[in-house]
């Protein structure tokens, strides 16, 4: 059940920076909102299946070493989503 909780809510969080991103980028007449929602539908889902995979496997250990795969892939998303933002940003694109 906890690796729903930690899953759940990295889905929660990825999902409201989506949200974030799309809003704070409407009405330039640029792509990035089209391109943030399409990396968000693929992105949600997949990183919350990895996160729910990572924490299956490393539950046998008591020591969570997994907690800074999951980050890392957590961030993956978001990172990406700001990356468009600011490349577009920037070149004017």
């Amino acid at each position: 059940m906890p690796y729903l909780l930690i899953a759940g809510g990295v889905l929660l969080l990825q999902a409201g920076f989506s949200y974030a991103l799309i809003l704070a980028t409407t009405g330039g007449g640029s792509f990035v909102a089209l391109g943030v929602m399409l990396l968000a539908v693929l992105g949600v889902p997949l990183t919350a299946l990895i996160n729910i995979l990572l924490i299956r496997s490393g539950r046998s250990s008591p020591g969570r070493p997994y907690v800074g795969r999951l980050l890392l892939v957590s961030l993956l998303l978001p990172v990406v989503q700001l990356a468009l933002l600011i490349l577009v940003s920037v070149f004017r694109l």
